[in-house]
């Protein structure tokens, strides 16, 4: 009897190590993906041409709107889609709320009844934790339509965006990322475990062409400025950051443990 004791104790103490091994694991995702996505933002918004010049410390958000002026980009001779400079800002704008959704907390229920709570949790203490995780979803899928609203274009050029030529297709993307951030709350926990990949694949998306229309730039900024013009930090760590973030996204799908 004392042995079949010991064994259930030490099976026990196994578990919890187990447990809180995984814990631990998952606790950190979390905030790598937290500090991924802040530094992505940050990047986005910081000096995007590396030149000290304060005329020349352009984002990637106000660089859309200057760089249409380029004679280059008005006579044709360099064909890029500059709209895809405000990808990055809507790929951050969705995929926190999807990820918040997919990773928040949900009131405790048992595998094979879930319509039932697990037993030894109160149903008072349940609602509470359900109730805590769909306000802050909601704050943070909130954060995100803000951040998609900025991508619209301002006033006037807002009244008829929806058709103008070089403002649909912003005014478009913008309203579609407010309502990706929007519906994700509801989305989020329903991906399961492809949540991963399709995180993975809306950075792809919204990553990679911003990066290609920008290296494209380079040069055409280079001769305007009759200087030679580099990516500056704020672009790098933009990069970085969504970099970062497709890293944790196939980390999560190959290792599905993390939750």
């Amino acid at each position: 009897m004392t042995n079949d004791c010991n064994i259930l104790t030490g099976d026990n103490v196994h578990q919890n190590s187990e447990r809180l091994r995984h814990l631990s694991i998952s606790r950190g995702y979390h905030i790598l993906t937290l500090i991924a996505w802040l530094l992505a933002l940050i990047g986005y918004f910081g000096p995007w041409v590396g030149q000290r010049a304060a005329a020349l410390a352009w984002n990637a958000y106000d660089l859309f709107d200057l760089l249409r002026l380029l004679p280059e980009i008005e006579t044709g001779a360099v064909i890029v889609n500059l709209q895809s400079l405000r990808l990055p800002l809507i790929g951050l704008a969705v995929f926190l709320p999807l990820w918040a959704a997919s990773n928040g907390c949900e009131a405790p229920r048992t595998k094979k009844h879930p319509g039932k709570w697990r037993p030894g949790i109160p149903f008072k203490n349940a609602m509470l934790v359900l109730n805590g995780a769909l306000l802050l979803n909601g704050a943070v899928a909130l954060l995100g339509m803000g951040l998609a609203l900025m991508t619209l274009p301002g006033y006037p050029q807002i009244l008829g965006a929806w058709r103008a030529p070089g403002w649909r297709v912003p005014f478009w993307w913008g309203l579609g990322a407010m309502a990706g951030a929007a519906v994700s709350v509801w989305l989020g926990p329903r991906l399961g475990r492809y949540h991963p990949w399709v995180s993975l694949a809306w950075l792809a998306l919204t990553g990679i062409p911003a990066a290609l229309t920008f290296s494209r730039l380079l040069p055409a900024l280079s001769t305007l400025h009759a200087l030679p013009i580099h990516p500056g930090w704020g672009f790098w760590v933009c990069m970085t950051g969504m970099g970062l973030l497709a890293l944790l996204a196939w980390w999560q799908g190959t290792f599905p443990t993390i939750e």
